[in-house]
């Protein structure tokens, strides 16, 4: 029983030190063993304690040791001391020897480096448990920073997505599996006359056109003339996650909860052979990375250009087939577009341009606002009475729970 609860205090202490590792912006050896040394409740110093703890029994033994080894050096120089005086040395002479000895001021020597060792967690109790959490594989040390290699990120990744569906268990939500094949909604290569209710953008606009001249000669259309293309139900779903890196988000848990829905999601989608995810961080510039990359690879913060974002995911997914989802995480309005500065009018048109571009190409936009400024909101409003996208406003705290449970939504429509 001692030894399962052993493994399960390891287990949590790892996580523990990866979550704290993944919430800090300063990651050096130096900056980890001292923020340890401060803080008492640290994980990383719990498992340390336990290298104290086996080094001071260490170190109680060598002091033993030395001790007895520097009272035997003692008691031999006394005798041989008694011998010089009897053969008549110079007392003087027999003293220096004494306390001249290398062997016993050697010994002492170590029992005072020893005695005065600290009995509390050390510099070298923490680097051995950072170099364990490198043996392990959970991170690794690059020229004195450390990172959390992929192996630590799906623990990560697997303890948030617990976490999350834990929360969301009493909703009617999961995976669910699809009988029927394909990829998301995709035209098929045929057409049928129009009905009240098709979406225009599903017009077949050669055979309409025939069917008008064939009608009556030219092209004088009716409402009759229009053909439209049907869809092929799909099931593949291929999500983008675009997370803001601005100046703002690096407060009130923003990032960290940004950081901890897109490993968590990661861990879901990783689970569903069919779907895909593709991660962007994106400020003043874009930039892809693996979803569990973003635990090492930050951008530097600074304006926001939201359009950048949006059409880096849309240029990436163009030749994708499936159901297309970009999810967009920001708590401040768009001002920024090609690294200049132009203000929310001019970049908020540029952004509702793109929104247009999504939905000719058949995205969903969902835009997920932490944050409910004036500017947001007018966004939001826009990019409702326009219908081009959607808009969740939520807080740090809930951000997992609206992105996985809408995500499970959508697997379960296309169910």
């Amino acid at each position: 029983m001692n030894e399962l609860c052993t493994r399960c205090d390891k287990k949590c202490q790892e996580s523990e030190f990866l979550k704290e590792l993944a919430s800090s912006s300063e990651r050096s050896v130096s900056d980890v063993v001292n923020r340890t040394l401060r803080n008492n409740n640290s994980s990383v110093r719990e498992r340390s304690a336990e290298h104290t703890r086996q080094r001071l029994q260490q170190e109680r033994q060598k002091l033993a040791q030395y001790r007895q080894e520097l009272k035997k050096r003692e008691e031999q120089l006394s005798y041989q001391a008694s011998q010089d005086v009897l053969d008549k040395k110079d007392p003087s002479e027999v003293a220096e020897k004494i306390l001249n000895d290398s062997a016993r001021k050697g010994l002492e020597e170590n029992v005072r480096q020893l005695t005065a060792k600290s009995q509390e967690v050390s510099d070298e109790d923490v680097r051995q448990t950072l170099k364990e959490f490198e043996q392990e594989g959970y991170i690794e040390t690059q020229k004195g920073e450390i990172k959390i290699t992929s192996k630590g990120a799906r623990k990560l990744a697997s303890n948030a997505l617990e976490r999350i569906l834990g929360l969301l268990s009493t909703k009617d939500l999961g995976c669910h599996t699809e009988d029927r094949t394909g990829f998301g909604s995709e035209l098929t290569t045929y057409s049928r006359p129009y009905e009240i209710g098709d979406d225009y953008a599903m017009v077949d606009v050669e055979r309409t056109a025939l069917t008008a001249l064939e009608r009556k000669g030219r092209l004088d259309l009716e409402v009759g003339d229009f053909q439209v293309f049907d869809e092929t139900h799909q099931s593949k779903l291929c999500v983008g996650l675009l997370i803001d890196e601005s100046g703002s988000m690096r407060s009130d848990y923003k990032l960290s909860a940004a950081v901890e829905t897109a490993l968590a999601l990661s861990e879901l989608i990783r689970r569903e052979p069919k779907d895909t995810l593709k991660t962007f961080v994106f400020s003043e510039t874009t930039k892809e990375i693996p979803a569990w990359g973003i635990l090492n690879d930050m951008l530097s913060g600074g304006c926001t250009d939201i359009r950048a974002a949006l059409r880096a995911f849309r240029t990436s997914v163009r030749s994708e087939k499936g159901d297309k989802q970009a999810y967009l995480i920001t708590d401040t309005e768009p001002n920024t577009e090609q690294g200049k500065y132009i203000g929310f009018d001019r970049a908020m048109a540029g952004v509702l341009e793109e929104a247009l571009e999504y939905r000719r190409e058949g995205i969903t936009l969902n835009i997920v606002m932490l944050d409910r400024a004036a500017p947001l909101k007018e966004l939001a409003s826009l990019l409702a009475r326009k219908n081009l996208g959607r808009v969740f406003f939520t807080s740090p705290m809930k951000l997992g729970q609206v992105l996985l449970e809408d995500y499970l939504r959508v697997k379960k429509e296309r169910g």
